[in-house]
């Protein structure tokens, strides 16, 4: 079976689809393989081409021909929700003018740009000015949404990232995370046991630890017609169509563990978009999937597969024969290490039960930047007061504080708390996936598609045609419960710290 529109609606989603593979694969280029010499140039056509993709998309003798057609399409179909969905899309951008989104683009291709020399310089004051207009930016481009209402502006970017969420909603979930993690942390800080990890700060080569990710590519049996792995600052998954992923890692010669989660993280990424019913190519049904819903297959791949004991007695003797600096490590001592908790600064090097603390700080911190109280003057303290509140550590440098993440140059506001809802919704979902089927068997065993094709019929084929929320009740039989996710942290990593 497959989507049927008439001809003039297939013709606008190509031509729409047709510019954005431009975009797509352009930005893939400029921070994997592009001299950063051409960056400005680069900037500056890829906000033209937004501009032209922006007016096709909003021409008003368009949107009124879809208004047309979307009340000839019978309810309940499948057609029916990807034109409504459009529509609502569409009616945010029709009332945005053109120079008014060109601009915004514009300021976050800029953004992005200084950013990354910045981080590279731990010059906040060179990223800053453009942070600043970034958010202005967004704000007046996302203060056209129907859906604001004059009040909480930050309620409309969070639901840009995943539909139906707020920041009533995001509260109650953080409130569960702070009452229940940080008391449980600072037990684990005062009583639990002394794990060395010290085997995971040695160094070893970039040519070294390549050669070992394409042991871990194999294994989660990547296809590589299908997927690509590159190399870049921030690790990214692009999705250029249903046959072609770019997914991205970082090496740190002294961080063996960070390149093999972060590849293992973002193929969680690939594998839905690789997982998604074909025939929603080019459709909202396949665009519109929430950012918490990608982050839950992410976190999902990263913590429950990548952290787990299964995995690396499949994994342990190509780990021993590719790095035998590990072989008086056994199995046990190796997978400790892997979970070892402890406060750090770094997000992207966070440890499970550490992580959602660190995204609480960015939410909290974005709260005061959609309502425009931020202080941008006093961001990096803001930023270092409360990873010492939270998680007892300072950040000396602003690359290891707030300049260390991508997001916020890209405009990214309210994409960080997703990071946290889709670690819980993955927890809701492994929990029925053991009911269903044998885990650790399918891992340690290396049969990866057992749990794929779990994935696959339960959660990716789907896409964007039911909400992440809507996926879990529908999978477990009873609503998100954010308790599966704490339940879960404070389960592991009790038998880990205290028996």
């Amino acid at each position: 079976m497959s989507l049927k529109f008439e001809p003039f609606y297939e013709n606008y989603l190509k031509k729409i689809a047709a510019y954005q593979l431009a975009q797509a694969t352009m930005y893939t280029d400029q921070w994997t393989v592009a001299p950063s010499a051409g960056l400005p140039y680069s900037n500056e056509m890829m906000s033209i081409l937004a501009q032209e993709l922006f007016e096709i998309e909003n021409d008003p003798k368009m949107i009124e021909k879809i208004e047309a057609y979307n009340k000839t399409l019978p309810e309940g179909s499948l057609e029916k929700k990807e034109v409504e969905m459009r529509l609502e899309d569409l009616e945010h951008t029709k009332n945005v003018p053109s120079s008014t989104y060109q601009a915004f683009v514009k300021a976050r291709n800029d953004a992005g740009m200084y950013w990354h020399e910045a981080k590279e310089k731990n010059d906040y004051e060179l990223f800053k000015p453009h942070l600043i207009d970034l958010m202005n930016k967004s704000i007046e481009y996302m203060k056209y949404s129907p859906k604001y209402n004059g009040n909480n502006l930050y309620d409309v970017f969070l639901d840009a990232y995943e539909p139906e969420m707020n920041q009533e909603k995001y509260d109650a979930f953080f409130a569960i995370i702070k009452e229940e993690l940080v008391p449980f942390i600072a037990k684990i800080q005062a009583e639990g046991r002394t794990i060395d990890d010290s085997m995971m700060d040695k160094e070893f080569s970039v040519e070294r630890q390549e050669q070992f990710m394409k042991t871990i590519m194999d294994y989660l049996q990547v296809d590589p017609t299908r997927v690509s792995l590159g190399t870049t600052e921030h690790p990214f998954t692009n999705f250029l169509s249903h046959n072609d992923m770019r997914i991205t890692t970082h090496y740190y010669p002294n961080r063996f563990l960070s390149a093999i989660l972060s590849t293992v993280h973002e193929y969680g990424h690939a594998l839905y978009g690789l997982q998604m019913d074909e025939q929603f190519e080019g459709t909202k049904l396949n665009d519109n999937v929430g950012s918490a819903a990608h982050e839950s297959q992410s976190r999902f791949l990263e913590n429950h597969i990548g952290r787990s004991y299964a995995f690396w007695q499949a994994n342990y003797p190509k780990l021993i024969e590719q790095f035998p600096e590990f072989k008086n490590v056994s199995i046990k001592q190796l997978v400790d290490m892997i979970n070892v908790a402890k406060p750090s600064l770094i997000r992207t090097e966070a440890d499970e039960l550490t992580y959602p603390l660190h995204i609480l700080i960015r939410y909290e911190l974005e709260k005061a930047m959609a309502d425009k109280t931020m202080d941008y003057d006093r961001l990096p303290d803001l930023w270092a007061d409360k990873y010492e509140q939270y998680l007892g550590v300072r950040p000396q440098t602003y690359s290891e504080g707030v300049l260390q993440d991508v997001h916020w140059s890209d405009g990214y506001l309210g994409y960080f708390p997703t990071y946290a809802l889709g670690s819980a919704y993955a927890a809701q979902l492994y929990h029925k996936m053991a009911q269903d089927i044998d885990v650790e068997e399918a891992l340690k065993t290396g049969h990866m598609e057992v749990i794929t094709n779990w994935l696959k019929e339960n959660v990716h084929h789907y896409a964007g045609s039911l909400t992440m929320a809507q996926i879990v009740e529908k999978v477990t039989g009873e609503p998100f419960d954010p308790h599966y996710y704490v339940n879960y942290l404070k389960d592991k990593y009790s038998k880990l710290y205290f028996k």
